[in-house]
């Protein structure tokens, strides 16, 4: 089975949730909360863990703010 992801207006996409069944597709999913793959979602809870155990692990947002490359 293969899987698209789409992003449509919010104003369309009630006309395109219609289209879609009309054509008689197996399965609709209006779900948009699982835009991460299992990996992504597995080195997040690394990062958490460690932010966790060692609180001293992450920047301030100040510290952070300032070494962004904004211009990138």
């Amino acid at each position: 089975m293969s899987r698209i992801t789409l992003e449509i207006p919010d104003n369309k996409l009630d006309f395109f949730m219609e289209l879609v069944q009309n054509l008689g597709f197996v399965s609709l999913n209006k779900d948009t909360t699982d835009v991460l793959s299992a990996r992504q979602r597995e080195l997040v809870d690394a990062e958490i863990l460690k932010a966790k155990e060692n609180p001293a692990y992450m920047l301030d947002w100040k510290t952070a703010q300032q070494q962004i490359d904004w211009d990138a």
